[in-house]
């Protein structure tokens, strides 16, 4: 191995909060490697981590990787701005060209990169990528991702050994398992061969844990389960991790964002179509629209469809006035432009709703504009200063300081903490090394 560089592991848990970590038995559940490796023998983030703006999982992993905030980097939701759905339903899936991430600047300095269904990785740049996509979640999606995997080829060779790789449409734990499985497998096949001659960066990726609090809740025995499957899974990462690399390395967990149980679901686009703002048929199906409303959890992107038709200008500012003075609508506020941008994302719309807690925002132009039927019982897209938004950071290995709690820190600092691990500096990372 290169001398005096560690091999570096980053895991995303999506939506793991810092009191699935702290707060063990309050809660019922163990995670006794995650407590034994990085609690009682790492640096962590004991008040948590703030998100960025809006705390949506596509924005956030590309803020995760660069450093950046969703203004910088050009994610600025997890799906395409989309109205007509002309893009069927698209998402951000690529890493971003504005600026650089960890996979690149790891390569350029003498690193391997490589990474496992780490969001927003398409078409980044490194040695052993397999990234996150889907298409309509049948097998077909593995002959896209093989084809898009770098080297080319890479995940059919790969599904020959542990089966299907896992798309991004199944966020379960079988998901999770083959997520586990592959990342495994890159670390066995590509990574542990080389190791002596050159260290890696790899990023792998977890899902089940969101998904199972979107459909079952936070605190449910479902969620709480998914948790304490990740932490197995972990365990096994972790030592595979400092067996292949006779303990020259570095594991970093983290996630990306909170998440709340929901009360109500709301509709803004509801309140545009009445006000003249969207055109629908007579089965309900948008045929135009002059301003849009594009959810991100409890937060919404809205944008004008021209910027100099003056009279629907008019019309959204009398909407965004309604919701902003009513606090019975479930909003809290009401930002323009500028005010986005100076929260780090959205620097494209006209106008951004940040909900109330428990206030999941839709996309549904036609029923109530308010409803207790809720389509996921928790969500997160809140606002990124809510305690129940805050993400998690946890590190451990060569050269980190033992049962160290460093407070709270920036999702944006984990991409130049990471790079300081790997001796280089990211100078377009917004953030700050927190191991200084």
């Amino acid at each position: 191995m290169e001398q005096n560089k560690v091999s570096v592991l980053l895991v995303s848990v999506d939506a793991l909060k810092p009191e699935f970590v702290f707060e063990q038995e309050r809660l019922g559940i163990s995670l006794p490697n995650i407590s034994k490796y990085f609690v009682e023998n790492g640096t962590f983030a004991g008040q948590g981590v703030q998100s960025v703006f809006p705390t949506f999982t596509y924005p956030c992993h590309q803020s995760i990787i660069t450093g950046t905030n969703p203004a910088v980097h050009g994610i600025y939701n997890n799906g395409i701005f989309d109205p007509m759905e002309e893009h069927m339903g698209a998402w951000h899936w690529f890493t971003s060209r504005k600026v650089e991430n960890l996979w690149e600047a790891a390569g350029k300095h003498g690193y391997l990169s490589a990474s496992v269904a780490f969001p927003t990785s398409v078409a980044a740049g490194g040695d052993f990528m397999a990234p996150e996509f889907w298409w309509d979640g049948t097998e077909l999606d593995s002959r896209f991702i093989d084809a898009m995997s770098v080297p080319q080829g890479m995940v059919l060779e790969m599904e020959e050994e542990i089966g299907r790789y896992a798309g991004g449409l199944d966020l379960t734990e079988a998901g999770d398992r083959q997520r586990y499985k592959a990342a495994m497998w890159v670390l066995d096949h590509k990574l542990a061969p080389r190791v002596k001659e050159q260290p890696f960066f790899m990023s792998a990726y977890f899902a089940s844990f969101d998904e199972m609090a979107h459909e079952y809740g936070v605190y449910s025995k479902e969620a709480a389960h998914a948790v304490e499957a990740i932490d197995r899974m972990l365990g096994d990462l972790v030592e595979k991790v400092h067996g292949i690399t006779d303990d020259q390395a570095v594991v970093c967990v983290v996630s990306d964002h909170g998440t709340l149980d929901n009360r109500y679901n709301i509709r803004p686009n509801v309140k545009l179509r009445e006000a003249g703002l969207i055109t629908t048929d007579e089965n309900g199906r948008v045929t135009d629209w002059k301003a849009w409303s594009q959810r991100a959890g409890g937060m919404s992107e809205i944008r004008l469809k021209d910027g100099q038709d003056e009279d629907a200008g008019k019309k959204l500012e009398q909407v965004m006035k309604e919701l902003s003075s009513n606090p019975y609508l479930g909003i809290l506020e009401v930002l323009d432009r500028k005010q986005a941008i100076e929260r780090g994302g959205f620097p494209l719309a006209d106008y951004v709703l940040v909900s109330q807690k428990g206030y999941e925002i839709r996309d549904d132009v036609q029923g109530d504009y308010c409803t207790e039927k809720l389509h996921q019982k928790a969500q997160h897209g809140y606002c990124e200063n809510f305690e129940e938004m805050r993400a998690s950071f946890m590190i451990e290995g060569c050269g980190i300081e033992r049962k160290h709690d460093i407070g709270s820190m920036k999702l944006i600092d984990i991409a130049p903490t990471l790079a300081a691990v790997m001796g280089f500096h990211m100078p377009q990372a917004e953030g700050r090394n927190r191991l200084e």
